[in-house]
């Protein structure tokens, strides 16, 4: 009996221990407009396929919540810029701790070192806020010394009301309590957002304090809705922009009707494309009309390209094309970047 009793003992410590330490692997994360909504992954692997490919490790608690995001090849810590655009990984770091002190959510974050820093939004500490029914209302951003401090967008604040159970109003602030936009780019003010009951954005809203749609800016360019489109996968394939009458516009945000993007099979963003309102491609406010990205076989960014209409090479911010370069023997030893200006020459 008493050989009985210690085995179930270890049977269920065992099992509370599972609960208290589930882990999982993705290669991507679904993309995020604005922090409110959950880090999420996507394109799942086995734990065998991540020791040999870039991949997020996420952590979780045995309610479900997410404790630790990590960036890795193996078990090492690598750069999340590896990954290429659209990923989910705008506020976190190459190691993301998360903990939760009674209404509240903490984020800190960590580079490949294991040094505490601040994300690539300039955060060195979020602080989210929750209602009783366990939802997020906002969150605060703070600098080293625990002050309040802005982001690269010049927001300190975000404020979330709820709607509905799918729907949001989201509002921000700066260090100085003035309302901002959500980007310096992006000019919606107060924006309503609209998940679906997984929580994937559907659209984003330019409201008015009466919830009424409104344009960003007066004119033929001003937008109200911004409509994302994903796959199966959870991958950003494309995104449209509309006016306030619900109609397909040239936006005022890169100065295109909206975008078409292509992934491989691993989730790897491989061409990001600006289109027109006959969905042809077009030149964005850049100059450019796509770009191509190349990854190797662990899954890091090897090589982004250039292209005009004609599938020419065109020069952005001093380089037609920039080329990464790893170790060979070791893939997760970053060694340089290349840049490189080609002149008349088409894509073949």
């Amino acid at each position: 009996m008493k050989f009985i009793l210690t085995t179930l003992f270890v049977v269920l410590a065992m099992t509370l221990y599972a609960q208290e330490s589930q882990e999982k692997y993705y290669k991507h994360l679904v993309f995020r407009e604005t922090p409110y909504s959950a880090t999420i992954g996507r394109i799942p692997i086995s734990k065998e396929r991540a020791m040999k490919e870039n991949h997020y490790k996420m952590s979780y608690d045995n309610r479900g919540r997410l404790t630790l995001i990590e960036y890795r090849i193996g078990n090492t810590l690598i750069s999340r810029r590896r990954v290429g655009i659209l990923d989910g990984f705008r506020n976190i770091h190459s190691r993301t701790k998360i903990r939760y002190e009674d209404n509240k959510e903490i984020r800190t974050f960590y580079n490949p070192k294991g040094k505490q820093c601040r994300n690539s939004m300039n955060v060195y500490e979020e602080v989210y806020t929750y209602n009783d029914l366990g939802q997020r209302t906002g969150v605060h951003f703070y600098d080293e010394e625990g002050i309040l401090v802005n982001n690269t967008w010049n927001i300190a604040t975000y404020e979330w009301e709820h709607v509905d159970d799918h729907t949001i109003v989201e509002k921000r602030k700066d260090t100085k309590g003035t309302y901002v936009t959500m980007r310096p780019y992006y000019h919606f003010l107060i924006t309503l957002y609209k998940f679906n009951k997984e929580g994937i954005l559907q659209s984003m809203n330019h409201i008015n304090d009466k919830r009424q749609l409104i344009n960003d800016f007066n004119g033929e360019n001003g937008i109200a809705i911004d409509k994302p489109v994903y796959d199966e996968a959870l991958n950003l394939t494309g995104f449209t922009f509309y006016n306030a009458n619900n109609e397909a516009v040239i936006g005022s945000f890169l100065a295109c009707a909206g975008g078409v993007v292509t992934y491989d099979t691993n989730g790897n963003c491989i061409k990001y494309a600006t289109i027109d309102l006959k969905g042809r491609i077009m030149l964005d406010d850049r100059g450019r009309a796509y770009d191509t990205y190349t990854f190797n076989k662990q899954g890091s960014l090897t090589e982004i390209a250039h292209y005009g209409i004609n599938n020419e090479f065109v020069e952005i911010r001093g380089a037609t094309r920039i080329v990464f370069e790893y170790d060979k023997d070791d893939p997760s030893k970053f060694i340089k970047t290349r840049h490189f200006v080609i002149e008349n020459t088409n894509k073949q």
